[in-house]
């Protein structure tokens, strides 16, 4: 074993870290480790693909913490309604991507909209009568 091989095995070992974690901030922070380590063990075992790649993605790496430390610090924006539609309506779009997956619960879901826009439709008819 090369006296280098072990900053490569925990290089490798950082980026199964960052698989593991859950929070930005903190993955960004050891894939900035790795990324170090990575460098280290690029130039060392002399492997320029590697030490390439690692110079590279170091600085998207910082910057993209240096993002998540400012919108930490900035308030969340609130999200846009949709203009000419229902309340209900409105909050039930993000999961529309979730009901996709199962052919059932799509089904329902489509029911429930041409039921809810037959109502909206019979009360806006009854209001112009």
């Amino acid at each position: 074993m090369n006296s280098f091989e072990p900053i490569g095995y925990l290089a490798s070992l950082l980026v199964l870290v960052t698989f593991c974690m859950r929070d930005m901030a903190a993955l960004r922070g050891v894939a900035i480790a790795s990324n170090f380590a990575f460098i280290a063990y690029g130039a060392l075992a002399d492997i320029w693909p590697v030490l390439l790649l690692h110079v590279m993605l170091l600085p998207v790496n910082l910057l993209r913490l240096a993002e998540s430390g400012r919108s930490a610090l900035q308030p969340p924006a609130e999200a846009p309604q949709a203009r000419d539609a229902e309340p209900g309506i409105a909050s039930r779009r993000p999961f529309r991507f979730a009901l996709s997956a199962c052919p059932e619960r799509r089904q329902r879901a489509r029911s429930r909209r041409r039921a809810a826009g037959a109502a909206a439709f019979q009360s806006s008819k009854q209001e112009t009568i």
